[in-house]
């Protein structure tokens, strides 16, 4: 008979060590992600010719492969666990900014970013599955919620270090510092990282590094056919959507454009938005865990239906409000994080990775799509004044226009939230 009593073979702090890699990989992911976009000038001009609408398509080439990849790699973290599949990813990630580093065109360079949502779609999913494994369930919406800040705070340091980084040593020169970056925290991760407490103890004269209790197909197909599930899908797509495109791609050149700033104070006003999400993350979680999932959720999209216009319509906006208002959308956006943890408590835990990732999955669809789309609704709005040579003028109201579908997507969030399925009782029972 099995002792109870008998403490685990690790330290308590071995699994804050091994989910804070995981939670590494994700903050390091966002500034190769977000670094485009705060380049973009110089990226447009070294691949010449290209349009609004390509580079467009440059910001959602990422995103393709990382929705693609989300469902099966919750099935496969399910089955074998974080720890190959983040090792492996985290490599490729490496890879993927050293093609980059080396693109003369913007092929080479939708390239690198297709390596990269493919390899980083492990990211967020190994880390939640390492949290839901590792930790007691009372922990689980606020270290979803660090998990997820983290992200944000990386978002945040891609839109100040990549500018800078530009200037001291080149772009080609600061994804080559990506690339060992992410080299050496593959190396971390396979030696740090083990899926289980249980593979732990079984490591003990064995090499077994499994989980137990592998979802079966019959489970994953009960997964896809709920309702509930899509419904809350569905809220972390619409919810997010404005998040993705405007702190990633589209919101420096936004700014720069409607207020008429210079691309350092817009960028530096972007790292707002990613400040405030840090910040809201873990309180999000927290008030996910003794509030309610749903509360939280369409207080959060009801904030950002109100606080995102204010950006884009309001004239004359001082720039320290535009700060503000930025960082208050930020700290309201984080609804998400109560989405994620609904996503683990739907259904059992050994379908926590692949009900989170159908969530994370959609939480990035909408906003991958969005982002080629406001590249041509720009294009589009422009023709009908061109220059004298041809040349596309973008105006102040050509970007307001093109923007009217992210509060639209705030606004159809609410609606969601109210359909969605509260899970905490569920969680504490």
């Amino acid at each position: 008979m099995q002792n109870n009593n008998v403490k685990p073979p690790y330290s308590s702090l071995r699994p804050w060590f091994i989910w804070g890699l995981a939670a590494f990989f994700f903050f390091a992911h966002y500034v190769v992600r977000v670094t485009p976009g705060h380049i973009s000038e110089v990226l447009q001009a070294a691949f010449v010719q290209t349009s609004k609408y390509e580079f467009g398509v440059l910001g959602s080439a990422f995103y393709l492969p990382y929705v693609l990849m989300q469902m099966p790699v919750g099935y496969l973290v399910d089955r074998f666990g974080s720890r190959t599949l983040l090792t492996i990813a985290v490599f490729i990630c490496s890879a993927s900014s050293l093609i980059f580093a080396s693109a003369q065109v913007i092929g080479t360079a939708m390239i690198s970013r297709v390596l990269l949502g493919f390899c980083s779609a492990t990211a967020f999913i190994g880390a939640l599955k390492l949290i839901t494994v590792w930790f007691e369930p009372k922990q689980l919406a606020l270290l979803v919620g660090i998990t997820q800040a983290l992200g944000m705070i990386g978002g945040a340091t891609g839109a100040h270090l990549a500018p800078y980084l530009n200037d001291v040593i080149g772009w080609q020169s600061m994804f080559h510092l990506y690339g060992i970056v992410f080299f050496a925290l593959a190396i971390l991760i396979f030696c740090v990282i083990r899926n289980s407490p249980s593979s732990i103890q079984n490591n003990i004269g064995s090499k077994s590094d499994k989980l137990p209790n592998k979802a079966t197909f019959a489970q994953i197909k009960a997964v896809l056919f709920n309702r509930y599930t899509w419904i809350n899908a569905l809220y972390a797509g619409l919810i997010y959507a404005p998040t993705d495109v405007l702190g990633e791609l589209w919101g420096k050149e936004f700014l720069q454009k409607i207020h008429h700033l210079n691309p350092y104070t817009a960028s530096h006003a972007i790292s707002f938005l990613f400040i405030g999400w840090a910040i809201g993350g873990p309180c999000a979680g927290w008030l996910a865990d003794h509030w309610g999932r749903k509360p939280v959720m369409i207080l959060s999209a009801i904030m950002g239906t109100i606080l995102l216009p204010l950006v884009f319509y309001v004239p004359g906006i001082p720039m320290g409000f535009i700060m503000l208002i930025l960082f208050l959308y930020g700290v309201s956006n984080t609804g998400l994080i109560a989405s994620y943890t609904t996503a683990g408590e739907l259904h059992s835990k050994e379908l926590g990775g692949f009900s989170m990732a159908i969530a994370n999955m959609l939480s990035v669809l909408l906003g991958s799509l969005l982002m080629p789309v406001l590249g041509l609704l720009l294009d589009w709005h422009a023709s009908s004044h061109l220059a004298a040579d041809g040349t596309m003028l973008h105006t102040v109201v050509d970007y307001q226009r093109s923007t009217l579908i992210l509060p639209l997507c705030l606004f159809l969030a609410i609606f969601c939230a109210f359909f969605t399925k509260e899970t905490l009782v569920k969680a504490k029972s």
